[in-house]
């Protein structure tokens, strides 16, 4: 009975002693945090490099995420020795985690990847601090005559996209205005409608008047009303074409880097131009603020990398341009597609 109470009150003074709840769930967290933002990372580097080859994408959503921790005490007596009677005990602690996978599919999420991202949501972006040259680079098909390689929103296209240089030099100018105040949002949430204003600074009048000039807009007006896909444009009004979620995946999987292999073996097709050479996808406003590298071996100093037929493809450390477009890229992704969850069985695979 006596060693009976021992070991009993051993064993309580272990357990009392420790809150193995909170220690865990201050020790563990961070881990399981990091490993479900590393998995859902590498998943959109994968389905963009998956567009590049023309394969089809998939997503999964880590929907839910149990562990269980456990503590196990081990207690024995020996007797063969010359002492009386020997204790020993040991104890292990550890964890059941249970992680719970949902397919993002069926017709709400489709039509999220498929639908417009919202004008109101690319205004915004803009003003909350995005640079112009990222947002409307990547999430603006065409704005008034301006196009932003309107091709590259599909699989890779056959020939190069239209000249862009006066979309990238109209990016560049309202980046170097919009920090010195003079283009601003205004929203009217009665009517749910938008403008921009552009007003007049004798310091940057000539990059307002070049940004008017390449708008065709009438250069004695300071607010223009900001409309969706409008077919009659006239100088007192901005008409905008926005890209969808899908389109901007399309636009951003063009600048990847390809194996010349994969090139011979007509696996990725790369558009040429009149001269017979290829086209520099970095010359345009995604080409320019994205790039996916690859390398026959695991990068050192990455990112992010995945493995795909046989060869690493990964954002550098370094780029952090590249790195800030992904980051607006998940952004884009939970504001359009975030609401949207399948109703398919969830796949639930407990690890040990």
């Amino acid at each position: 009975m006596r060693i009976r109470v021992l070991v009993l009150g051993w064993v309580l003074s272990l357990t009392g002693c420790h809150s193995f709840g909170p220690d865990a769930l201050q020790g563990i967290h961070p881990l399981y945090n990091d490993a479900i933002n590393s998995s859902v990372n590498d998943q959109f580097i994968q389905n963009l490099v998956r567009l590049h080859y023309y394969d089809p994408t998939f997503f999964l959503d880590v929907t839910n995420v149990a562990a269980t921790f456990k503590l196990d005490v081990l207690g024995g007596l020996d007797r063969s020795t010359a002492d009386p009677i020997t204790f020993s005990a040991m104890g292990e602690y550890y964890t059941q985690p249970t992680i719970t996978f949902t397919p993002l599919q069926g017709e709400a999420f489709v039509k999220s990847l498929l639908s417009p991202i919202s004008l109101r949501a690319v205004l915004e972006l803009t003003a909350s601090g995005w640079s112009a040259r990222r947002t409307l680079g990547l999430c603006v098909e065409r704005i008034n005559d301006l196009d932003n390689a309107p091709t590259a929103s599909g699989p890779m296209p056959e020939t190069p996209p239209a000249h862009s240089e006066d979309f990238l030099r109209f990016l560049d100018l309202v980046d170097q205005v919009r920090h010195a105040g003079l283009i601003n949002l205004k929203i009217d949430e009665q009517n749910n409608s938008f403008a921009l204003e552009v007003r007049n600074n004798a310091e940057y009048a000539r990059e307002i008047s070049e940004i008017k000039k390449l708008l065709g807009l009438d250069p004695k007006l300071d607010v223009f009303p900001v409309k969706e896909n409008l077919a009659k444009r006239g100088p007192d009004v901005i008409s905008v074409t926005t890209r969808s979620l899908m389109s901007i995946m399309f636009y951003l999987s063009h600048n990847i880097d390809t194996p010349e292999e994969h090139v011979k073996l007509g696996w990725v097709r790369l558009p040429k131009k009149r001269d017979g050479s290829v086209f520099d996808w970095s010359q345009t406003p995604a080409g320019r603020i994205f790039h996916i590298q690859n390398s026959d071996h695991r990068p050192d100093n990455s990112f992010m990398a995945i493995p795909y037929f046989d060869h690493w493809f990964y954002i550098a450390q370094n780029d952090l341009e590249s790195k800030s477009t992904f980051m607006l890229l998940t952004q884009l992704f939970r504001l359009q597609a975030g609401s949207a969850k399948s109703v398919t069985p969830a796949l639930t695979i407990p690890l040990r």
